[in-house]
Order: structure tokens, then C-alpha cells, then sequence
């Protein structure tokens, strides 16, 4: 199966739009009603096949059998290891370390993110303002950045590795236990610019609070 290094989520609808600023302002998705409200439906079904639209093209997640939004990238619906505090705005979960690193790009804000080392579990913090990382614990964050399969489901196939680790030490290890796996070490700089340039622009120019 061909791979390559690139993640992209496709977006640029009003919809997609929609369902992220609801994700950023609520910390949760919005509902098929909220949907049917916002883009002036007729009825629940038209607002069941705009999402399952959005779905088709891989820019939401959702679980088989169930209209809710599960994953909205770089947002999840459920609980993670990944939260991120949105200044002026709510704790969300992000639905992986790079989608944590690269929200406050998305969203134009400055965010803490508290996570926990995918090797021994020792709880990891980033401070990031204005665009920068302005301080983090402990002292040699590394993240995994796993790679990208063509035709895969982000939300189910990568996102669950893309983690956090204390020390390239313990990414190491983790990494050398994980033969199945393929991917690359990254330092938390080179981890946050990847964030960037994969969310920096999903929402366009407009923050969306």
C-alpha cells in the first residue's frame, strides 16, 4: 500500500466550518438539529446527509449505525489522552498529539495542552503562545508521527499513535516494541511545526470566535 509523510483533512464547506466552530466555542459537536437549524434544512434527514457528505470526503468521523460526530479534525467527541485548553474557551479533546500542537494554529489562540507519555504514562504539558511553544515539562518532549497509508481512516488507523512521549528515551522503546509500525521521532519543535502546517489553514483566514 503506497504511504507518504503527508497528513491532510479535507474541509472548506460552510458545514465543515460549522461543526468545528461548535467544536471550539462548546467542546462538543453539534447536534443534527443544531445542523438542521444553522444551514436552514428542511428536516433531520437533509442534515443526516450533509454530515454523511462530509464523512464521504474524510473531513468527520463517525461511528457505524450512529449520526453523531465522533471526530471532527483535530476535535473528538470522546474522551482522549490529549486535552487542550482554548484561552477564552473551553478544555477539549484533541484527537491526537499533532492534532493537539496544531489547534491553536486552526483556531488563531494561544492553548495548553496536558497529555500523558504514551511509554510510562508521566503526565506532559506544553504551554504554546502566539505560534511558539512558551514552555513544557518535562524537558525533552518527542512525538511520534506515524505513517500515512493511503486510503486510511486517520481517526482509526493513525491517530491513536500519534502520542506524546517524555524522552526520545522512551519513544524509543516504545517505537522498537512496535515492529508492526512505521513512522519517524520528532522533537516537540519539529512536532508542532507539522501541527501547523496541517491545520493552520483548515478554517481559512476567519477565527471563528
Amino acid at each position: 500500500m503506497p504511504r507518504n509523510n503527508e497528513l491532510k483533512i479535507p474541509g472548506g464547506d460552510d458545514l465543515h466550518r460549522f461543526v468545528l466552530e461548535t467544536f471550539a466555542v462548546t467542546g462538543r459537536s453539534p447536534t443534527l438539529e443544531q445542523i438542521r437549524s444553522r444551514m436552514s434544512l428542511s428536516t433531520i434527514d437533509e442534515a443526516e446527509e450533509s454530515l454523511a457528505e462530509l464523512e464521504r470526503r474524510g473531513s468527520i468521523h463517525r461511528k457505524p449505525g450512529d449520526g453523531a460526530v465522533t471526530h471532527a479534525y483535530p476535535f473528538s467527541n470522546e474522551p482522549t489522552a490529549h486535552r487542550v485548553r482554548l484561552a477564552g474557551g473551553p478544555e477539549v479533546y484533541a484527537m491526537c498529539a499533532i492534532d493537539a500542537l496544531g489547534m491553536p494554529f486552526m483556531l488563531r489562540k494561544d492553548a495548553v495542552i496536558v497529555s500523558t507519555c504514551a511509554g510510562c504514562g508521566r503526565d506532559v504539558r506544553v504551554e504554546i503562545a502566539s505560534g511558539r511553544i512558551a514552555a513544557h515539562d518535562p524537558a525533552h518532549v518527542a512525538v511520534w508521527y506515524g505513517t500515512v497509508e493511503q486510503g486510511c481512516v486517520p481517526a482509526t488507523d493513525l491517530c491513536p499513535d500519534l502520542n506524546f512521549f517524555c524522552s526520545p528515551e522512551h519513544l524509543a522503546a516504545w517505537s522498537h516494541a512496535q515492529a508492526d509500525r512505521t513512522g519517524e521521532a520528532l522533537t516537540l519543535d519539529e512536532a508542532l511545526k507539522r501541527g501547523r502546517q496541517v491545520f493552520e489553514n483548515l478554517l481559512g483566514a476567519r477565527s471563528p470566535c
